[in-house]
């Protein structure tokens, strides 16, 4: 079940709510909790044993992670928690794909699996993770009562695509939670937001992306279309996932919790480091916290020898340089079982890398061409440089292949002959104009700063209640009268 579905929003939210605020509070967790499995269960009943199963054996790590107060103790059951939990992981996401690699590498020596993928297992996998992850370190209480972790891994509105809900974020609001009718007037709006930028803007948008990468041959695609496909499927991805980071935080608010914020305009970044504070923030964060600075720490005795051998920029940057490479390695790996993946989280890999070793040369060489870097142009100029960074890294993302993505890469680029632009492109073009600039302007904050500068502009709250009620009305008949309904991260 999605929540841009009318099984959702006609009937599972509407009995979810009255359910919840009908029942004394003493039962309103067990009850929260029975629905997010039901909800889990919607599609595929058996892989709710899946969940299970990782609900039990965290609760269970929890317990044992506090049972001594020693730190060899509690690294060798973190060093298991985190075993078990990505052999979990890796049976039911990456052994098809890691069967069939070895049999073509060394013929059929393997029968070919068909395990096939739960939905949300990298949400969920991650999510239990940093439980026994934050109990171990301090940051949240253990829970001795399994139903509760069971809420925290299976709650409804960040289950199968996020945000990555760290424990210590909610950890007190799983027993201790005061709902409030401005935190649920919030939550329903945001909710509405989310919903409209999902149905209305990602789906609309996402046919002109699915027409650019549906040719069969590259030559038959413009340049201009190529460019113009990728540039829908940003807007598709941002307001798919974005939107639907929206609706989890709003419903999230609905019922009590606070959630951290997922997305803040990434294209608006200058640079591909500040991209990826803005974007999927929860796994980035997760990645930085319970990866980045571990692997960088270990890597301490190994700064100080290279710095010793090549010099103190090499000793100082030595920890980060493997750091972030093993991080975006684990990126790729952890978004899907392909190696289109795969290279695109080594392609960012050497972005980050590049940028962080020769950034003192670049500052040289601006400072030196006496350029302004203060100046709205220098700004524009890193913003569209930024962003075609990341459309050349959404090809590999997008495409089925490998071999679809060097023939969408070629295409890019005219080298399979293609046409500068051609009659579809302009027909293209023309039809989904209106929904181009939406996406535009709706992906920046100048609506935020245009009600900033103007206070007379930010509207009342009975204008607000008006406006969400339109586009609530408006995305409910998009999904009763449109099949086109595609949930992008639904596969993670």
């Amino acid at each position: 079940m999605v929540f841009s579905s009318a099984v959702f929003l006609f009937a599972f939210l509407p009995v979810t709510l009255a359910g919840y605020y009908f029942l004394p509070r003493r039962f309103r967790n067990g009850f929260v909790t029975l629905a997010s499995l039901l909800f889990y269960a919607w599609g595929e009943p058996k892989f709710v044993l899946i969940m299970c199963l990782s609900i039990f054996m965290n609760y269970g790590f929890g317990l044992l992670v506090v049972k001594r107060d020693e730190d060899s103790y509690r690294r060798r059951i973190l060093a298991i928690m985190v075993i078990s939990n990505l052999s979990l992981f890796f049976v039911f996401k990456y052994l098809n794909f890691t069967v069939e690699n070895l049999n073509l590498i060394f013929g059929d020596i393997l029968p070919q699996t068909h395990i096939r993928l739960p939905i949300g297992i990298s949400f969920f996998t991650f999510q239990a993770m940093s439980y026994v992850f934050d109990v171990s370190l301090g940051r949240g209480e253990v829970q001795k009562n399994p139903m509760n972790v069971a809420l925290y891994i299976s709650l409804f509105p960040q289950l199968i695509a996020g945000p990555i809900v760290r424990y210590e974020t909610v950890a007190e609001e799983i027993q201790n939670r005061q709902e409030t009718l401005e935190d649920f007037v919030r939550g329903s709006r945001r909710f509405v937001i989310g919903l409209a930028k999902k149905v209305l803007l990602s789906n609309s948008i996402g046919l002109l992306a699915d027409q650019a990468f549906g040719f069969e041959q590259a030559s038959q695609l413009s340049v201009a279309m190529a460019w113009l496909g990728v540039l829908a499927y940003a807007f598709q991805i941002y307001f798919d996932f974005g939107g639907y980071s929206d609706m989890a935080i709003g419903l999230g608010l609905m019922f009590g919790f606070h959630f951290e914020e997922n997305f803040n305009y990434p294209y608006i970044s200058r640079t591909v480091a500040e991209f990826w504070q803005r974007w999927h923030i929860s796994l980035g964060s997760w990645f930085r916290d319970y990866l980045f600075y571990p692997v960088s720490r270990k890597l301490v005795p190994l700064s100080k020898r290279v710095r010793q051998r090549w010099g103190k920029n090499a000793g100082r940057l030595t920890p980060s340089v493997i750091g972030l490479a093993v991080v975006w390695l684990s990126t790729g790996i952890w978004h899907g079982a392909s190696w289109g993946y795969v290279l695109w989280g080594v392609y960012y890999g050497v972005l980050l890398i590049s940028a962080l070793i020769f950034q003192p040369v670049f500052k040289k060489l601006t400072k030196a061409s006496g350029i302004r870097t203060d100046s709205c142009g220098f700004a524009l100029f890193q913003i569209l440089r930024t962003m075609v960074l990341v459309l050349l890294g959404y090809v590999l993302f997008r495409s089925v292949t490998l071999e679809n993505a060097a023939a969408y890469y070629s295409a890019m680029f005219g080298l399979a002959g293609n046409a500068l632009t051609d009659a579809s492109t302009a027909f293209a073009l023309r039809s989904h104009a209106s929904v181009l600039v939406l996406c535009a302007v709706c992906s920046t904050p100048v609506i935020g700063w245009l009600q900033h500068k103007s206070r007379r502009a930010v509207p009342s709250e009975t204008v607000k209640s008006v406006l969400c009620t339109l586009l609530l009305i408006l995305s409910a008949a998009y999904i009763v009268s449109s099949s086109y309904n595609p949930f992008i991260y639904f596969a993670f």
